[in-house]
């Protein structure tokens, strides 16, 4: 009987246990590193309120695209903020992500995606859509080394920013098509003739 009351709380425990948690600020702005937003063409901060930018994570280390790709999670968004100016801005300071699963001592790998949504600067809602877009490098981040430095945090824990990431960001904005730059100059021909 006592042998069976045993086995059943362990059981009961068992099923009660929970996966753990951590947590990051999704933020490039007071991350260790301070790696910008840039266009990749001039190397300049993007500063556009209209650049969205999203981040994905798996747990575990992956070196390449395919194998992330397989096993990431969709992760929060943000916009660019103009206010954020230190170093000629290109800065980010998004929502907390939670880590589902994560505990201290795992490793969890890390991508940014940004895209600009304005029709005018080339963009669109989607990052699939958009004509302006770009991708980091992936990165691995672990548990931060104290409750007050930078890292993954257990979610107990107030949310600290990235430790070794998120790499530079850059955006590509696609060169105009010869096509468009022709139509723009046979256009202004005929307004020429027919001012004359």
């Amino acid at each position: 009987m006592k042998k069976t009351l045993a086995l059943a709380i362990l059981g009961l425990t068992a099923c009660a246990t929970t996966y753990g948690q951590g947590v990051v600020q999704f933020n490039n702005y007071t991350s260790t590193t301070y790696q910008q937003v840039k266009y990749q063409a001039s190397n300049t901060p993007v500063n556009s309120p209209t650049l969205e930018v999203q981040l994905f994570w798996a747990l575990g280390t992956f070196a390449d695209q395919a194998s992330f790709d397989a096993a990431k999670n969709t992760g929060v968004t943000t916009f660019i903020n103009p206010t954020l100016t230190f170093g000629g801005g290109g800065y980010y300071a998004g929502p907390n992500q939670t880590l589902a699963g994560w505990s201290p001592g795992l490793t969890v790998t890390f991508q940014v995606q940004g895209w600009e949504t304005s029709a005018a600067l080339g963009g669109a809602p989607t990052y699939a859509a958009s004509g302006a877009k770009g991708t980091t490098a992936l990165w691995q981040e672990v548990a931060a080394a104290s409750a007050n430095a930078n890292g993954i945090q257990p979610a107990a824990n107030p949310a600290k920013s990235f430790n070794v990431g998120p790499p530079t960001l850059l955006i590509a904005v696609p060169e105009p098509s010869i096509m468009a730059l022709s139509g723009l100059g046979a256009a202004a021909l005929m307004l020429v003739r027919r001012k004359k």
